[in-house]
Order: structure tokens, then sequence, then C-alpha cells
């Protein structure tokens, strides 16, 4: 004889209890779900810091680049610039590789400067990761240490992790163009001025 719940005194049908598993499987969902929300909004906050600096005047700067040699904002008046911010343990900085190197074999030096801005100081990296990670891009065109008031100029220290953004700054010194994450080298080309690339 098969067994039959209890019947409750008030008529109505017996409560199942809420296995463990499904009420832990709500609750990640949910908190899944929170997540993504936050991270939406962060994602929307960092892209308007970032959309925010076009028109705006390239910060005066002075950054050593890789071999000692100092660059300063002044100085690069009167020429197209490409600033290119990348770090280490950046997936998307490490596929956007290609479009670099074709856009520095391109370019033609008399119009653009192109000057990679490597993080990985602000970010408290140590030179062993950031030694690996500038073998394994293999860039040719100079590459600048960022120190903390450069990126706050930009898009804020507090957002160094947000890799890549690219910045074209025009010959008066302002910033033409603010692109976030992986670029194609088509969008690279359309942010600079005619004449500006080399044939292939």
């Amino acid at each position: 004889m098969s067994e039959n719940p209890t019947p409750r005194g008030d008529g109505a049908a017996p409560r199942r209890a809420t296995p463990a598993a499904v009420k832990l499987f709500v609750a990640l969902g949910l908190g899944f779900a929170l997540y993504q929300a936050v991270m939406f909004g962060v994602r929307l906050w960092v892209d308007h810091r970032i959309a925010r600096t076009e028109g705006a005047a390239l910060v005066e700067f002075s950054l050593g680049d890789l071999e000692g040699r100092t660059w300063r904002a002044g100085e690069l008046r009167g020429r197209y610039l490409v600033l290119h911010f990348f770090r280490s343990r950046c997936e998307v900085c490490l596929a956007e590789k290609p479009t670099l190197l074709e856009l520095e074999r391109r370019l033609d030096p008399a119009r653009v400067q192109l000057l990679s801005v490597l993080l990985d100081r602000v970010q408290g990296y140590d030179a062993e990761l950031s030694a690996r990670t500038l073998a394994a891009m293999g860039l040719n065109h100079p590459v600048l240490w960022a120190d903390a008031a450069f990126v706050d100029a930009f898009h804020g220290a507090g957002w160094a992790h947000v890799t890549p953004v690219t910045y074209v700054i025009d010959e008066q010194g302002r910033i033409a163009h603010a692109l976030r994450g992986k670029q194609s080298f088509a969008a690279l080309e359309a942010s600079l001025p005619a004449g500006a690339l080399r044939p292939r």
C-alpha cells in the first residue's frame, strides 16, 4: 500500500519543501544577473568617460619610453598623434596586435606619430610580466611608461584596467577620436586624415 502525505487539518494540499539545489540554482542565477547588470553599468560609465574626452585638448605630459627617450606633448603638435593604451593580462590587447603592426608599417611618419602607452606600472604589475607582454606584442614603435596622472587625465587611473583604448589627436593637439576596445584597421584608418597612410 502506498503512503500518502498526512492531510492538513485545514483541507489544503500539503506543501512540499523546495529542494536545496533548486534554491541554490535560483540564488546563483539572481547573483549572475545582478553581476551582469552592474558590469553593464560600469561599461556605460567608462564609455562615457572615454567619449567625453573628444574635443578636449591633449594634456601636457612628459613620459619616458622603453629606450629612455622622453616624449613631451608640445613636441608632437603639428602632426596627428595616435595614443594606444594597453597592459599585461589583457587578451583583447594581444588580439589587437596585427592591427597595430599594420598601422605602424603604413603610417606616414611625417603626418602621424604612433605611441603605445603601457599601463603596467599604474596597475602595479611587476617588470617580468611587463617584459613578457612586450615580447608577445612585438611592437616596433615607441612604447611609453604611463604614470597615474597621465592615465587620470584621459579615462581615470582607477580604470587603467580598461584596455585597449586608442585616442587620436589632431594637429592642433585636440582629441579627435576616443576609441574603446579592439579596433579594426579600417576603423583606425577612418579616424585619420587622408594621406596619413602609405599604400600597401
